[in-house]
């Protein structure tokens, strides 16, 4: 399926959860804040979160310092 990945063309498979597409990245949740369309999804909510056709996802890294 088509979604939108920070902004950019991203294929997924279909029935794929948020879980799934950030281990395909490579991402630690622990170090990352996600967003579905504009709402932020809790981290302990990733598997549960199914993607859908059109989706936009944003995956905001957490940086330290001053």
């Amino acid at each position: 399926m088509n979604l939108r990945l920070n902004g950019k063309p991203h294929q997924a498979p279909e029935g794929a959860t948020l879980d799934m597409l950030l281990r395909e990245l490579d991402l630690r949740a622990e170090r990352i804040a996600v967003a579905v369309n504009g709402v932020v999804q809790p981290r302990g909510d990733h598997r549960g979160v199914r993607l859908a056709e059109g989706d936009e996802v944003e995956v905001i890294h957490a940086v330290a310092g001053g």
